[in-house]
Order: structure tokens, then sequence, then C-alpha cells
């Protein structure tokens, strides 16, 4: 996955460290919404019957989390 720069975005994690790139969020109440774009094989692959793996850092505690679909802006409905 391909992290995206979001709409109202007013937060950036900084990555800069191998290869990681910086994580643009928007504060919505008490979240960080980000984007992320599937890779043309990763597409492949979910058009194929695969999903989407969630990965936590940490294996303490896990914080509440959400995973859905959204429209870029100006992208037709």
């Amino acid at each position: 996955m391909v992290p995206l720069n979001i709409e109202g975005s007013d937060v950036v994690l900084r990555g800069g460290r191998d290869g990681v790139r910086d994580l643009f969020a928007r504060r919505v109440d008490n979240c960080l919404v980000t984007r992320w774009e599937p890779t043309p094989d990763e597409l492949k692959m979910l058009n194929n019957g695969g999903s989407v793996e969630l990965w936590v850092w940490g294996t303490h505690s896990h914080p509440p989390v959400m995973l859905q679909t959204a429209i870029h802006a100006g992208d037709p409905a």
C-alpha cells in the first residue's frame, strides 16, 4: 500500500528512514485519518479474493482501529 496525502491533512508523521514515506493525516474527533492506495499488484490480489491485513506495532495493547473505503476528492461517485 502507498500512503497518500489526504484532503484537509493537518498532521504529518515523518518517515524518511529506510524508504519510509511521510504519512499525512487529518484529525477527526479523537482519530487520525490516513489514506492508502493499493499498488497494481495489491489491487490485482484484492480483485482475486485477497484481503487487507492491519499490522499494529507492539504486542502489549491494541488501539481501536477502523478500515473503510473512500472516494478521493474530485473522483466521480
